[in-house]
């Protein structure tokens, strides 16, 4: 590489770290709340985690270089099963299931839903993955959405009853932030 190729590679690198940096596109994931007796939360340019109640609409967004990303999500009807429905149906092997039905709208650009996006978090802070199970229909099943796309299914976890007082469901972040907790429901 010669003297004027690296200058050119070191100028476009340092300006995508200074956009980074700067905020332009950093990824980040916010999110705010509405609906429900809670006041709405407004998203602030810093990623934010919001928190609300079951059955109110959390909305996650995110920009990335230009590409914005905005979904709703609503997690409702929580339900405990000490056997899966149906002849065959497994029990849980940490107490009770906790199902409930998530709706999930893609507003803006794309997103990727996925059963596996929710986690649940004891009060002490043990989490809980979803538990495989096949007799809590329908699942919600991964699939990618485009804008005005949506999809609603069935998440379960399989918890001690202890968990449950004072826990809350746990939605990922949106691309760089997929790794990091955007928003909880309380149950």
């Amino acid at each position: 590489m010669n003297r004027k190729q690296f200058l050119l590679t070191l100028a476009a690198t340092v300006t995508a770290a200074t956009m980074l940096a700067c905020g332009a596109g950093a990824g980040d994931t916010s999110s705010s709340v509405s609906g429900g007796d809670a006041k709405s939360v407004e998203a602030a340019p810093e990623p934010t985690t919001a928190v609300g109640k079951v059955g109110q609409t959390i909305t996650l967004s995110s920009e990335l270089l230009g590409d914005k990303t905005a979904v709703e999500v609503t997690v409702t009807n929580p339900k405990q099963h000490t056997k899966e429905p149906g002849s065959f149906g497994s029990k849980p092997e940490k107490g009770v299931f906790l199902v409930l039905d998530v709706t999930v709208v893609c507003k803006q650009g794309t997103y990727h839903a996925n059963p596996y996006n929710f986690k649940f978090v004891a009060k002490d802070g043990t989490v809980f993955e979803g538990a495989f199970t096949i007799g809590f229909k329908p699942g919600l099943d991964a699939t990618d959405l485009a804008t005005g796309q949506k999809t609603a299914g069935k998440i379960v976890f399989d918890v001690s009853k202890a968990a449950l007082t004072g826990g809350r469901v746990q939605i990922d972040g949106v691309g760089l932030d997929s790794d990091k907790p955007a928003a909880y429901w309380t149950l």
